[in-house]
């Protein structure tokens, strides 16, 4: 019994190591941040899985087997969660996604979009009425405290 859980463990370790080595290739190989940041993303959560699952099937005993489920269920929620989030700001930084030569455009691939427009108009709106309401030393005028 206890070579068999080794043997099971051995191939989950194995995985980890096939599912890092194809997220390094696809990180070096993708176009553009899009899909690198998949590669990236799905290859370092399969991996780490993988390596928990080697260590679930090794775990001496039930308090131990526990944790490390919990641990499991944790990386399951915060690395898609984390990837997404990247993935989302390199979106609202107009970080443009690769396109096949055929269809590129000559000049800016994409314009900005009316959101970030409104976005920056509307904190450029909030710092001319601050600057109003404070005085020419910095400071805010009498009747406004």
């Amino acid at each position: 019994m206890e070579l068999l859980r080794e043997i099971l463990a051995g191939i989950a370790f194995t995985l980890a190591g096939i599912f890092t080595l194809g997220g390094i290739i696809g990180l070096f190989r993708f176009p553009d941040a899009y899909t690198r940041l998949q590669a990236g993303s799905l290859a370092g959560t399969t991996s780490v899985i993988s390596v928990f699952i080697g260590a679930l099937i090794l775990a001496p005993d039930w308090a131990i087997a526990g944790r490390i489920v919990i641990i499991i269920i944790f990386f399951l929620l915060s690395s898609p969660t984390g990837a997404h989030i990247v993935a989302r700001f390199a979106w609202n930084s107009d970080l443009p996604a690769w396109k096949p030569r055929d269809q590129k455009r000559s000049g800016p691939e994409r314009k900005m979009k009316p959101r970030r427009k409104r976005r920056l108009r509307n904190i450029m709106q909030k710092r001319l009425r601050r600057n109003r309401r404070q005085g020419p030393s910095g400071d805010a005028p009498e009747d406004m405290e």
